[in-house]
């Protein structure tokens, strides 16, 4: 019998998934200045669905490659990075980082009370 049934892997592997933006989000910050700078994300939508799938492993963000930023805008120094675009996404992202690890956090209490036998 499995304990950590595929929800709970899967909230793990979102959450994980979402850190690892918010580092190449931050690394986009860090580079605001840096001529030729290209910003850059990830491709999300597929990463997220591959989190929950069954086969979903522990460290599955890690495989993710950050991919050029196709809707950002030049400018005269190369650089891509618009400060408040990448301030936005690093504050949403932080929304969905909080609200997964709330999720998660509740689904661990509930097994602990289930372990427990109901009582608190």
């Amino acid at each position: 019998m499995r304990i950590f049934g595929p929800v709970i892997q899967g909230l793990g592997s979102a959450i994980e998934l979402y850190q690892a933006r918010h580092r190449v989000l931050a690394e986009n910050v860090a580079n605001a200045e840096t001529p030729g700078y290209r910003a850059r994300d990830l491709e999300f939508g597929t990463a997220l669905a591959r989190a929950f799938e069954r086969t979903s492993a522990p460290g599955a963000a890690a495989e993710i490659e950050p991919v050029v930023d196709a809707h950002s805008v030049v400018k005269i120094d190369g650089n891509s990075v618009d400060l408040d675009t990448e301030m936005a996404r690093l504050s949403e992202n932080t929304m969905k980082i909080v609200a997964l690890t709330r999720i998660l956090t509740r689904k661990y209490e509930g097994l602990k009370t289930a372990i427990q036998g109901g009582s608190r």
